[in-house]
């Protein structure tokens, strides 16, 4: 992993690693990892404490084990532990949230999991930092608020690649729309993210797989995002960058999925042949990094499409993840020529970009890709067969993403009616 932390401030102390770079989440991995907890919470001023966590971890201990270790200290305290199985398509678990923080006078948030629970907990800090409490004012990225108060927030992922333990954005159902929302909001930067790979070794090789296909996703939408190109690397990072993926990135956001791609074909199918907790935490931390590197461009249209088709389906974000993933890439192939170009070198190495002639190379990270995809879903997610949409769900779709600001992020001017017929 001295690779990929060579792009980012690191600093290590016996077996502890601390690394910060791009955003302002700090990332903290290591053996014995909760035992720093206390130091962190009181550095950020914390003093009550809301602990977060699915019922999963509270019923293996672990949730009892990150409370002991933050009341290690005397001058902290664990003012209530908020446990929630799955947090559904409403609004009822952030309200839930609310009232706890609020009843018990906390001043901090750590939170245990992944997904949508690290995103409620996100959008929590971010109603008690502004001192609003209706969620419904941020739908519009426009909105200016204020921070009145500092919420510190920590999260500890229990699954790796979904990337929200890192970055600026939550996703929140809006129910009187129907549709899943995306905000954008410096305020929702969580302050730390403790990798434990205790964690991860609870995962088994389905959850990794979809996992290896979140950072895919995301690293794909990152390298062909319009706005990856806003902002250039500093001298010291695209030489550094440089010496991990032989290229002068673009941009900041450029040079990470570079590299989480260079990462995930041959590290991913490694770790699901032999799992260990150093491939999963290595994993994760391309995840963590990838995250951060490209919180200033956004993700795209894999991500729009994704959400979308878990929205009309009614089903799981990371199940329609594959599908979604071959929409975007198709959809794009020509329009994405010179980058897709790009990952294939990154994604399968030199001797393959070389041998594939080069009017072509976007045509072989496709196939690379789609490759990629069959074989995780053949050998470890076996998924159902897939639905075909009728026109009412294809246009649901279309209407879905209508309201998704990474939308915008697409290199292709979006065509209605081209994309109705990819879906």
């Amino acid at each position: 992993m001295d690779n990929v932390f060579a792009v980012c401030y690191t600093k290590r102390e016996d077996d502890m690693k601390y690394s910060e770079f791009s955003n302002g989440t700090k990332v903290i991995d290591g053996k014995d990892v909760l035992a720093e907890l206390p130091t962190i919470l009181i550095g950020l001023n914390a003093s009550r404490v809301l602990l977060v966590a699915n019922t999963f971890l509270h019923s293996q201990g672990y949730v009892d084990k990150v409370k002991k270790s933050i009341e290690r200290h005397g001058s902290l305290k664990v003012s209530a532990v908020y446990l929630e199985n799955r947090v559904e398509d409403n609004m009822s678990a952030l309200k839930d949230m609310y009232f706890v923080y609020m009843s018990n006078s906390c001043d901090s948030i750590v939170v245990c999991g992944s997904g949508k629970l690290i995103d409620y907990a996100k959008a929590l800090k971010l109603l008690v930092s502004t001192q609003v409490n209706d969620i419904e004012r941020f739908y519009n990225p426009e909105s200016a608020v204020r921070q009145a108060i500092r919420v510190p927030l920590i999260t500890v992922p229990s699954k790796f690649g979904i990337g929200n333990e890192t970055n600026a954005t939550a996703i929140v159902y809006d129910e009187k729309k129907g549709v899943s929302r995306n905000i954008i909001n410096n305020i929702l930067l969580p302050d730390y993210c403790i990798v434990d790979s205790e964690n991860f070794a609870r995962m088994d090789k389905k959850l990794i797989a979809y996992s290896v296909l979140e950072i895919l996703a995301r690293a794909i939408d990152g390298f062909t995002s319009k706005n990856s190109t806003n902002f250039a690397a500093t001298d010291l990072i695209s030489r550094m960058i440089e010496e991990v993926t032989g290229k002068t990135p673009a941009s900041i956001s450029e040079g990470f999925c570079r590299v989480a791609l260079i990462e995930l074909k041959s590290t991913a199918l490694s770790m699901l042949e032999s799992p260990n907790e150093s491939k999963a935490v290595r994993l994760e931390m391309v995840s963590a990094y990838l995250s951060k590197g490209t919180d200033s461009c956004g993700l795209g249209l894999i991500h729009c499409t994704a959400q979308a088709l878990s929205d009309v389906l009614k089903t799981e974000y990371c199940k329609v993840l594959p599908r979604a993933i071959r929409i975007a890439v198709k959809y794009n192939l020509d329009a994405c020529k010179q980058k897709y170009a790009q990952c294939l070198l990154a994604f399968t190495g030199w001797d393959a970009y070389t041998s594939a002639p080069k009017d072509e190379r976007h045509y072989e990270f496709a196939r690379q890709v789609f490759e990629f995809i069959e074989t995780l879903e053949n050998k470890y997610i076996k998924p159902a067969k897939e639905k075909e949409l009728d026109e009412e769900e294809k246009q649901a779709v279309l209407n879905h993403m209508a309201y998704n600001v990474h939308l915008l992020n697409n290199p292709k001017k979006f065509n209605v009616v081209n994309f109705k017929m990819a879906l």
